[in-house]
């Protein structure tokens, strides 16, 4: 069996081999072109596959990003990452606080000053009383001061020193009293001068801060009556002033005395 199966072999492959026809150099050149182009195609596919996985690494670096290499116009997942606020809407640390302001605690020097005047619903003799801000130059004309003695206190709540005079009638150099009042910003000791009126009329008060008390500190001042036979009544809070009306340098403020203080 063996045998008869070789020598079938044999006779096939006698019979093949003289049916073989060698190519020819034509055909072997197709052959040879073909090949060729299927390798150069191949590496354009490859370099082109290589520059679009560049370009989309480019764009988006890391993985997970929002667009697939070689998909430019797909659209932008619409989940949004992890902890970022959702879209169209302001992170929470933008929105406005809802907490107040606070507000200042630090007194205006003025009002300060004003609260320690003598009350003046319960203090009939309180005469007269005026307070503000400390200004350079300050000229206050009193009118309709009856005749009488009375009580001058004058408060500076803040840094620095005020020259006081108080000057009789609506002119001329006639002096009642003059001092220096010193500043300062928790319970300041007042300036007490005796004020004598010789007649019914006016008085005029000059105030001149220094550097430290001009434009900053808080004045006020008040009359009392130390005989009590000159009394008002009751007539409201201390009025306040415009620090520019009346001005009087302060160069030219008379401190000598009159004979009668």
């Amino acid at each position: 069996m063996t045998d008869e199966l070789e020598k079938l072999f044999q006779d096939l492959r006698a019979r093949t081999l003289s049916e073989i026809v060698a190519p020819g150099a034509p055909r072997i050149r197709a052959a040879v072109r073909r090949r060729r182009t299927v390798a150069v195609s191949a590496g354009a596919g490859g370099a082109v596959a290589l520059v679009l996985v560049g370009i989309g690494v480019g764009l988006h670096p890391g993985a997970g990003g929002d667009y697939a290499a070689g998909s430019p116009n797909e659209a932008p997942s619409s989940e949004a990452p992890s902890g970022a606020a959702p879209s169209g809407e302001a992170p929470s640390s933008a929105q406005p606080s809802m907490l107040p302001e606070p507000t200042s605690t630090v007194p205006d020097p003025a009002q300060a000053a004003g609260d320690l005047l003598a009350d003046r619903s319960r203090t009939p003799t309180s005469i007269n009383a005026t307070g503000g801000v400390v200004a350079s130059s300050y000229e206050d004309d009193m009118n309709d001061m009856p005749a009488d003695t009375y009580a001058f206190r004058f408060f500076c709540v803040g840094a620095g020193t005020v020259t006081v005079v108080v000057k009789q009638g609506d002119s001329g150099d006639t002096v009642l009293g003059h001092g220096t009042a010193t500043c300062a910003a928790h319970h300041p000791a007042p300036l007490s001068l005796t004020i004598r009126q010789p007649a019914y009329g006016y008085l005029r008060i000059f105030a001149a801060g220094d550097a430290r008390s001009n434009d900053r500190a808080g004045f006020a001042f008040e009359f009392l009556s130390t005989t009590g036979k000159t009394a008002f009544g009751p007539s409201g809070p201390p009025y306040s002033f415009s620090p520019t009306s009346g001005s009087f340098p302060a160069e030219g403020l008379p401190v000598t005395p009159s004979s009668t203080n």
